[in-house]
């Protein structure tokens, strides 16, 4: 069940982590394929978000590796794993209320910028130059997603769908060649869902891979080139969308839970 493609553009190997004496994620492997759409899919408190978050540095593991594009960034801060080409939005949203659409789009350039002061302090050639390919950046970012009209309008007092886009942009000007997605339709109607889908596809199609948790099996499996199901931290099955949605013991755990409960 642990076997894992070496040439994956991401690589988690014998991924494990406690919390209080509870594994959260045991012993847990899989790869992506560069270019496709993987999603990770399991019942509520399976480990999904702890999996993203060892992955982006917010968590160290307890043991295993994760790699990408054959590089260990194991136990690397953030911002490292930002810069290493991985970023991501987060199942709960995170924006300031005094900043703008631009300016929140903005702040996730500054990996390209440098963020560094002396030449902000002095505008220097250099740092004036960086500032405008970021501007240009955030300008054809913000006409990809759909929010160029609502650029001077404050992020948090957009409606919630248009908040999602936002982090989403915010992810997209860290120039990731790896995005990671954490529930980004949990709460929307079927039209804003739909909306985020075709985005999806089409950052997926300007050569992104994308690594998505979801709980919206419609979602998964019209999107999704391949799944890793996760329960109790562990990798219960893994396959494309057709097989996972007759797997049985998927069945079992997940889908069996939605339908019992429905």
């Amino acid at each position: 069940m642990n076997n894992v493609n070496s040439d994956g553009i991401l690589t988690i190997k014998n991924l494990s982590k406690s919390f209080g004496g509870i594994k959260a994620v045991n012993d847990l492997s899989f790869s992506i394929t560069e270019g496709h759409i993987h999603a990770v899919i399991g019942p509520n408190g399976a480990g999904k978000s702890t999996v993203f978050n060892l992955i982006t540095g917010v968590f160290m593991p307890d043991n295993g590796e994760v790699r990408f594009k054959n590089r260990n960034i194991t136990s690397m801060r953030t911002d490292h794993v930002a810069k290493a080409g991985i970023s991501r939005t987060f199942q709960n949203i995170r924006l300031f209320p005094e900043m703008t659409v631009f300016e929140t789009v903005l702040m996730g350039t500054y990996l390209i910028t440098g963020g560094k002061v002396f030449p902000a302090l002095f505008l220097t050639k250099n740092f004036r130059n960086n500032e405008k390919a970021a501007k240009e950046r955030v300008e054809e970012i913000l006409h990809f997603v759909g929010l160029w009209d609502m650029r001077d309008e404050y992020a948090a007092k957009l409606s919630y769908g248009n908040q999602r886009r936002v982090e989403i942009a915010r992810a997209l000007a860290m120039n990731p060649q790896l995005l990671l997605l954490d529930e980004p339709t949990a709460g929307m109607n079927p039209q804003e869902t739909k909306e985020l889908m075709d985005l999806f596809s089409l950052v997926n199609k300007q050569g992104i891979t994308i690594l998505i948790i979801a709980h919206d099996m419609n979602l998964v499996n019209v999107l999704s080139d391949q799944i890793t199901v996760i329960n109790f931290g562990e990798k219960l099955a893994e396959g494309p969308p057709k097989m996972i949605h007759n797997h049985p013991a998927v069945i079992e755990a997940y889908m069996g839970r939605a339908e019992a409960n429905a």
